[in-house]
């Protein structure tokens, strides 16, 4: 379950997650010069898009609900000094506390559920008219060479999910009801020191455990010998190694 999964990643989550950290970033600057009573964050994680919420709406009551448990009891120790935001566990395809909000944020979340167009139907009925969703995606070109090589050394062991595309994202934002008032998508190379701190960093992540990341059996020691030197040869650059990160960040608005 995605939930268990991020769960266990709760306390290294945060040591590896630049890209989620720009995302984030994207997903703020996007949100326009309004003043919410309320906000809405669905998947917050470990709060790297709570605390940027925290700095430009700093007496807003956020009611931050994530489906991981763990992540939920890191995050309310963490922001202990925030009685603002209230920490909830809960589904972003199901959520309904009966209210709906002027503001619904999202950063590096959404693109792991299991129905996409659910969660953005679900997404519009708590958002009320008027109001704004700022939403940002990982989308199926993320860590592009790892998986062509994993298809490559275990073709039998590919995972049949991939991440949405970003035609797939918009046309789903679209289908649920929601104006498309800006996006950014885009492509960007992370840096990592070699092969293994780029597998270490994306699993204590969380990110391969997932039906997109993991076949129908893991990797065996030797073929996971043969993914890091064949990253290391193919994917270095001036003693490093690099990920591709595929992203796109939307406004949306319900009239």
């Amino acid at each position: 379950m995605i939930g268990d999964r991020f769960s266990a990643a709760a306390e290294t989550y945060d040591r590896h997650a630049r890209p989620q950290l720009a995302l984030a970033q994207s997903v703020v600057s996007m949100i326009p010069e309004i003043y919410p009573e309320q906000i809405l964050e669905l998947g917050p994680g470990t709060g790297q898009l709570t605390r940027l919420l925290t700095e430009r709406f700093p007496e807003v009551l956020i009611d931050a609900v994530d489906i991981a448990e763990k992540m939920i009891e890191h995050s309310r120790a963490k922001f202990s000094r925030f009685p603002q935001i209230n920490w909830m566990i809960g589904d972003a395809q199901t959520f309904w506390n009966g209210d709906r909000y002027p503001l619904i944020v999202s950063s590096s979340a959404l693109h792991w559920v299991s129905d996409l167009q659910k969660t953005f139907e679900n997404v519009f009925q708590c958002l009320e008219p008027g109001g704004c969703f700022s939403l940002g995606m990982m989308l199926q070109g993320t860590l592009k060479e790892l998986h062509a090589l994993r298809k490559e050394i275990a073709p039998e062991k590919t995972p049949e999910i991939t991440l949405p595309t970003y035609e797939e994202t918009k046309d789903a934002l679209q289908s649920a009801g929601f104006i498309l008032e800006r996006r950014k998508h885009s492509e960007e190379e992370i840096i990592y020191d070699d092969a293994k701190a780029f597998l270490k960093a994306i699993h204590e992540q969380g990110v391969t455990g997932g039906k997109v990341s993991s076949g129908n059996a893991p990797l065996n020691r030797a073929e996971l010998s043969q993914l890091v030197a064949d990253y290391q040869d193919l994917h270095a650059s001036d003693d490093a190694v690099f990920a591709t990160y595929e992203t796109a960040t939307f406004l949306l608005t319900k009239i």
